[in-house]
């Protein structure tokens, strides 16, 4: 399975990143913003770093908010969510899915449903440059879980399901003289979600990769602009859809911060998450623009 998933597209962009991490030089929190499961990420995936605050205490919450237009099939998604760290190694907090009807008469029944509960946590088990070695990213480790998850379950099974996801990850900011860098991202996660949760359960949990690029630039000293490509691995099968293989995500985004201390975030992107599932299930979602914003009190 595991040379399956390093050998196809997503697998190679991902290892190259991987590849990338080994020589790192220093790591910073940058543009940091709660992805729409509620963790320190982009708009999908985790990064290593955690939402700050003061050894031994408990940081104030960030807030997000996260809009997703996923088209005429599937629907809009809104998320909602709070944030609150440890220490600067642990953070954990809750988020709210909630969902706007599709309106296509032959596929949207499997998402028309109300949204779902999603809880996380992660610890930081490597900082980064730890023991004083510059070439060592932040690894983190951290998990998801679901509950009341409607998407495709409760149009065949009249029940709602719940998934997860474990996963490890390194984040790294590379910096190249005074002008140029670039936070890489990479990792591997086991879960029995599909389309983290949005497609509903899978067959059975598999290991799938992701990992994502951005480009900060800074404005005026008070604001950095970053370009942002990531990319996620998705299991192939869909639990009471037999046939139909939900492709990996690409998803292209743009993220403001203000500077240094990213206090607040705003993304803006879109995404390619799928199209023709099968014959006959076409979901649509090749082009779906997604907004989001995060306030850290």
């Amino acid at each position: 399975m595991f040379k399956k998933m390093l050998t196809n597209g997503a697998g190679r962009i991902v290892l190259f990143v991987l590849v990338l991490l080994a020589p790192c030089i220093q790591n910073t929190v940058f543009g940091q913003s709660l992805n729409m499961d509620g963790q320190s990420g982009i708009f999908l995936q985790p990064w290593a770093d955690v939402v700050p605050a003061a050894p031994h205490k408990f940081g104030p919450p960030t807030v997000s908010f996260h809009a997703v237009d996923a088209g005429p099939v599937a629907g809009d998604y809104i998320n909602v969510g709070a944030e609150v760290g440890y220490g600067n190694w642990l953070e954990f907090g809750y988020t709210r899915s909630n969902h706007t009807d599709g309106g296509d008469p032959t596929i949207s029944f499997l998402f028309n449903f109300e949204g779902m509960n999603i809880f996380n946590v992660k610890t930081k088990i490597i900082p980064a440059g730890a023991h004083k070695l510059k070439y060592v990213p932040a690894v983190s480790i951290g998990g998801v879980l679901r509950t009341n998850d409607p998407f495709v379950v409760q149009a065949v099974q009249h029940t709602n399901a719940t998934n997860g996801d474990i996963y490890g990850v390194a984040t790294e900011l590379f910096t190249f003289g005074k002008k140029f860098e670039f936070l890489a991202n990479a990792g591997v996660r086991g879960t029995n979600s599909q389309k983290y949760g949005y497609g509903g359960n899978t067959v059975d949990w598999e290991a799938r990769a992701f990992g994502g690029l951005a480009f900060p630039i800074p404005i005026k000293k008070k604001l950095v602009v970053a370009p942002a490509l990531e990319v996620n691995q998705e299991p192939r099968y869909i639990k009471y859809i037999p046939g139909a293989h939900f492709p990996t995500d690409l998803i292209y985004a743009v993220r403001m911060s203000r500077y240094p201390d990213s206090k607040w975030t705003v993304d803006v992107g879109t995404g390619h998450l799928g199209a023709t599932l099968e014959p006959g299930i076409n979901i649509k979602v090749n082009n779906a623009i997604a907004v989001a914003a995060d306030y850290r009190f």
